[in-house]
């Protein structure tokens, strides 16, 4: 099968989560945000109960730079603790779930990750970011899809906002190409793709660095 064949259903697949009922879309109430730098109720950014995000900004949440964390699996105690830390660091941080496996392909990752960075991008006046300086932090596996967020577009364009990931950094994420070409390494170099940065799991503070930098 074609890379465009196998990618087809996923691209359906974000395209229709992009479209889902959303918590303060459509003239409902604002997202609700909590103190600074605390994390919020979860809000919906598709149909899956999975599809969720946990909130925490800056204590000056003004235009600020946007980082969706993708943490390794589903979100623990110490992924909070790191996007508490990034919202310190100044960034408005929306840490994602995504849909359980075995019934979703592990492609379908991205495509969730890249509905969150729609959801965000549609969202940034209420949550105190710019829309036009979003990143992508990805823990472990979380890091293979932040990067292909960056180098594949086909992803965000299915999501409805293309071209809006500024930069990308994975911490700790496994080299593992596939048939479904979802490893980072066969797109280094592509046309038009956004700078991406990898480093190991520990390499927080220059992840930060990076991103600090690119979105500025």
């Amino acid at each position: 099968m074609t890379r465009r064949g196998l990618l087809a259903p996923l691209l359906a697949t974000v395209a229709t989560a992009a479209c889902a009922p959303l918590i303060g879309e459509g003239g409902s109430a604002p997202v609700p945000l909590g103190p600074p730098g605390w994390r919020t109720a979860r809000t919906a950014y598709g149909a899956d109960p999975r599809q969720t995000l946990r909130l925490y900004r800056p204590a000056r949440a003004d235009g600020s730079p946007i980082l969706i964390l993708l943490p390794d699996g589903a979100p623990q105690a110490a992924d909070e603790r790191t996007a508490r830390d990034l919202a310190e660091r100044g960034f408005v941080v929306a840490l994602a779930d995504r849909r359980a496996a075995p019934g979703s392909p592990y492609p379908a990752f991205i495509a969730d990750g890249a509905s969150a960075v729609a959801w965000a991008a549609r969202r940034a006046e209420d949550l105190g970011g710019d829309a036009g300086r979003i990143g992508v932090l990805g823990l472990g596996e979380g890091g293979r899809a932040a990067l292909m967020l960056a180098l594949d577009r086909r992803y965000l364009a299915a999501a409805g906002a293309p071209g809006a990931v500024r930069a990308a950094a994975a911490l700790g994420a496994p080299d593992k190409p596939d048939a479904t070409f979802t490893d980072p390494s066969a797109y280094e170099g592509a046309k038009g793709a956004a700078p991406v940065w990898r480093g190991a799991a520990d390499d927080l503070t220059k992840a930060v660095a990076f991103l600090r930098e690119a979105l500025s």
